[in-house]
Formats: structure tokens, sequence, C-alpha cells
């Protein structure tokens, strides 16, 4: 429990700052990571404190990969501000129509990896490894098979936990959907959660932003055996998988509650 009590302790100075805001990632955050990404789940427990945390903040967020409506649907709270595929979705001007071509060069090479799962989203798509024998290689040989395709498509690659997502080249990064967040909501005070190389963007933006004077914040990473190096290197404090933050959240909610 150190570790979430000390991520706490950390939390509760920079949310005293108002407007402040609490923002996290939904995968390997909120919810476990799993073989199929559409069985992932949110446990009632941390729908629970986030609801508190909702009234006792003034903007408790998401930002994901996903798209906005399978968000909302995973986490299950309404007074959340979800913000899905990395702040830009369809109806700014993207389609899927900006990655099938990519797509169509990637599927002739699966045949030949029958344990890739794809899983196609809004305006990007995501090839799982997860439930491959030899993960490792299947990861190093999609990497060396995607790199080329990527160039010539003017696509992008986000590698997560065992997934390679090919996405439009203009895609915002989170750490750009953070910043948008904050402004928006002129927050002078945020904690962001997340534990992926995407989010270690957003832990970068906030750390500058921290540094420059422009918002007191902190940056929490979720670790587990597959967490890359990257993510603890730019994070402040580190808390271990999905059971310590939903304590962080209840933790967090009982201790803002106090204070009111």
């Amino acid at each position: 429990m150190g570790a979430v009590e000390d991520a706490v302790d950390a939390a509760l100075p920079v949310l005293r700052e108002r407007p402040s805001a609490l923002v996290t990632d939904v995968d390997g955050t909120l919810s476990r990571i799993v073989a199929r990404p559409r069985e992932a789940s949110v446990e009632e427990t941390a729908r629970v404190s986030l609801r508190r945390l909702a009234v006792l903040l003034d903007l408790v967020a998401v930002i994901t990969g996903r798209e906005e409506s399978v968000a909302r649907g995973m986490v299950g709270v309404d007074e959340l501000t979800y913000v899905g595929s990395y702040a830009m979705d369809s109806k700014r001007g993207l389609s899927f129509a900006a990655v099938a071509p990519a797509l169509a060069l990637v599927e002739h090479d699966l045949r030949t990896m029958p344990c890739v799962e794809i899983e196609r989203k809004e305006i990007s798509f995501a090839l799982h490894f997860r439930n491959c024998v030899d993960a490792e290689r299947v990861g190093a040989e999609l990497s060396d098979l995607l790199q080329p395709i990527a160039l010539e498509t003017g696509t992008k690659l986000l590698e997560g936990k065992l997934v390679i997502e090919v996405a439009p080249a203009t895609l915002p990064d989170k750490g750009t959907a953070l910043t948008g967040l904050l402004l928006e909501h002129e927050i002078r005070g945020a904690v962001f959660v997340g534990d992926d190389l995407a989010d270690a963007e957003a832990f970068s933006q906030l750390r500058n932003r921290r540094t420059r004077g422009q918002t007191p914040g902190l940056c929490i990473a979720v670790v587990d055996a597959e967490t890359p190096q990257g993510v603890r290197d730019a994070a402040d404090l580190e808390v271990y998988g999905v059971d310590d933050v939903e304590r962080f959240l209840a933790i967090l909610a009982e201790r803002l509650a106090a204070l009111r």
C-alpha cells in the first residue's frame, strides 16, 4: 500500500490548486489488459470512486486511443469527460480511409501470423500479438513489416504492450490531447495516470508545463512486468497494476472528501 499512499500524498497538494483535474488512460490503467481487447472492462469499485471524484474535482477526464463511445461504454461513468482517438476522430475530418491502404498491404503477410488479431477502429487499426506463443519474436517481425508500409502510406506506428497501432500521420498524441484539455478548462493543477508509451507523451507535456511554471502537475505510471522503461523514466511516481489504481482512486476520493 506504500506506493499508493505516496501517490495520494503527492496528488493532494496538486489537486488543491483550482481548477484541478484528474486525467487517466483506460487500458492497463482503469481496465486490465486482456487477450481480447473488446472484452476489457472497468470494475465497479473504480466507477464508484470516479463518480465521487467527479463531484470533488473540477475535471475528471479520460484520454484514450479507443473511440470516445467505446471508452464511455467501458468506463460507464457519464460524469467524466471523454477524449477518444487521442482527441481526433472522424468528426474532425479523418476516417478509416487514411489507414485503409496500410491495412490492405499488411493483411496478406498476416496470413502467416494467425495468432495476430486485427482490431479495426474508427480511424486506425491495431495488431495485437498477445496471444502469440513467441510474442517477442512476432512483435519484432510486425515492426519490421510495418515500418516501410507506414512510410509508403503516410501513416505512423504507435507501439503499446504487445500491440502496434497504425494511425494517420496527423493524429495528435496524448500529450497534445492533455494540453488541450488543460487549456480549455483553465486547469491550474493536474494529475495524469497512465501505463504505456502513448501516456509517456502526456507525462512529458505535463512535466514541461510544470517546469515552466504553467501547471502544477503529477505523473503517475501504472507499471507491471511489460512496462517500457520510457514510461517509468517519464513519470514522477509508480503504482503497480490496476489494483493499485483502484486503491489510489478510492483513497484519493476519501481524502478529498475529508478536506471538504
